[in-house]
């Protein structure tokens, strides 16, 4: 276990003067040990020794992006930083994961349940965000109830325009294919399997720690051969990035 020194703020050399200045910390156990990228598996490329200062640069998981006054930039597990002191002795609070590191991660899956028409729907979904309003997402469910049994698959481009606000809206655009089976000539004439070009929007809510909630609607244009109808659903769902 390693522990730090918080400082206060814009009093150390190598730390830029801002509006709000990051923490800094003096490195108070033998050393630190800087990752390429938030995981074990990367590998280390600096060790920062003790009486060095770092500035805390963000939060992502349970690791931490800091600099060391050098200048190397990397990422430390956040136990190697948990027992910090403020300058009065007492534990200092990090900062904790927040809705800034959800916008700033790349990578989120979750669960939905809803309703498709009238049968209850389930879906594993996987995504993507290269930019922070912009994210591509994959996603694989069923279609439940006493006389419906039916898998569908889903690539889908999300917008959020407004990500800045914690309740945040978005808008989704993308392709679905469906596999419908005898039972289901309620919702469509011809069977089999069926392409459908999906449009839908939401809010995505951010409750704390790494977790996001989800609330969905949806409209499908369905086709199958010569025919086509117009589908509906809606859905919830919990999500968590990293």
């Amino acid at each position: 276990m390693f522990t730090a020194l918080l400082l206060t703020a814009g009093t150390s050399p190598g730390v830029s003067q801002a509006a709000d200045p990051a923490p800094v910390l003096e490195v108070a156990d033998p050393f630190i040990e800087l990752h390429t990228a938030p995981g074990r598996g990367y590998p280390v490329f600096h060790v920062i020794e003790k009486g060095e200062q770092v500035e805390l640069l963000k939060r992502k998981t349970n690791w931490y992006k800091v600099k060391a006054v050098s200048g190397e930039t990397g990422w430390t597990k956040a136990t190697q930083l948990g027992r910090t002191l403020q300058p009065t002795g007492l534990p200092a609070d990090l900062p904790e994961v927040s809705h800034g590191q959800y916008l700033e991660s790349s990578w989120r899956v979750g669960f939905t349940a809803g309703m498709f028409e009238e049968s209850p729907s389930f879906s594993l979904t996987a995504g993507y965000r290269p930019l922070t309003w912009l994210g591509a997402e994959l996603e694989a469910g069923k279609i439940y109830n006493e006389s419906v049994t039916s898998d569908y698959y889903g690539a889908n481009l999300v917008i959020e325009p407004l990500h800045q606000w914690s309740l945040t809206p978005y808008v989704l655009a993308g392709y679905s294919q469906f596999s419908f089976d005898v039972r289901q000539k309620v919702l469509l004439s011809e069977l089999g399997d069926a392409d459908g070009v999906t449009f839908g929007g939401g809010l995505g809510y951010y409750i704390g720690r790494n977790f996001l909630i989800r609330a969905e609607y949806r409209v499908y244009s369905v086709s199958s051969n010569s025919d086509s109808t117009g589908l509906s659903e809606w859905k919830i769902g919990l999500n968590t990035f990293f």
